[in-house]
């Protein structure tokens, strides 16, 4: 194992000792389509720069997702949304990070989702009890991302991209495959086989002992690849790391189909540290 394997083992065998595990009150959930139809996101007027709280009817109950419009240099540039990672808290940590808007020039209209139940680490490890609170999370990211792609393409602005790192990089394959209302897709270290990383890598150290011993259970909610495979995927640029053991690289390549991938030497853990890579692979797709 290399030792980008190692960080990845020894990060999540750390946390998995302290925190609670995920669907450790259940492992049942409607599937994604249901919590889908099931959104209802209270949109405020953007009125500039800044945060937006915001609540969002789901069949989980009334969650807490928000958004933040970082930098907008008005409509004849592209937007780009990114979406975190799991359990990031500050939601905002590697997006300042890959989008150093204030330190250098990014030309291009920054905005960034804050998941449900990532206010902080209590709000998190409360959120993850139960498979349904997760499916209802995905569900109301990506429900937001297309509230800001449309309020992009109202105001008349250029290219749409939508990118997120681990999570996001889920999220941003689901929006693809239930709106591809953006023009471009850049999933990071992320594939379309969920489940492999609550049941199968090194990250399963965090699920609850029953939920992976229900396997397909997971696997009906959280396993998007039959849905992309179905999809004209020409504009998903993926990227994922060689070295990954919790978005375990040979078997989220696969479910990509033959859809080229992109490839950096790094693990996850030292991958969503590698912001100069993550930034060109985003802005690239930008040209």
């Amino acid at each position: 194992m290399s030792i980008h394997g190692v960080i990845d083992r020894l990060a999540v065998g750390i946390g998995a000792k302290f925190m609670p595990k995920y669907f450790r009150e259940g492992f049942e959930s409607p599937p994604l389509e249901e919590h889908l139809r099931n959104v209802r996101i209270e949109m405020p007027e953007i009125e500039g720069v800044g945060d937006y709280e915001l609540k969002a009817a789901t069949l989980a109950g009334d969650l807490n997702p928000a958004f933040r419009l970082a930098q907008w240099l008005g409509t004849e540039y592209p937007a780009v949304i990114y979406h975190h990672g799991a359990a990031e808290t500050p939601f905002d940590y590697g997006f300042k990070r890959i989008f150093p808007y204030r330190k250098e020039k990014i030309e291009a209209n920054l905005f960034l989702v804050r998941a449900p139940f990532h206010r902080n680490m209590k709000d998190f490890q409360n959120g993850i009890r139960t498979l349904n609170n997760v499916a209802a999370m995905l569900a109301v990211s990506v429900t937001l991302i297309e509230e800001l792609v449309q309020y992009n393409r109202q105001a008349g602005a250029g290219k749409v991209l939508v990118a997120g790192t681990s999570l996001g990089g889920f999220i941003t394959n689901l929006h693809h495959i239930f709106f591809n209302s953006a023009d471009v897709y850049t999933p990071l270290l992320a594939g379309l086989a969920m489940d492999d990383a609550y049941l199968n890598s090194v990250y399963s150290m965090a699920t609850d002992l029953k939920a992976r011993e229900n396997p397909e259970a997971i696997k009906e909610v959280l396993n998007f690849e039959s849905g992309f495979a179905s999809k004209d995927n020409s504009n998903v640029f993926p990227l994922l790391a060689v070295h990954d053991r919790l978005i375990c690289h040979e078997r989220q390549k696969t479910s990509y189909g033959d859809l080229a991938v992109e490839e950096i030497n790094k693990g996850h853990t030292t991958g969503a540290l590698a912001y100069r890579e993550l930034r060109e692979h985003v802005l690239k797709q930008l040209q």
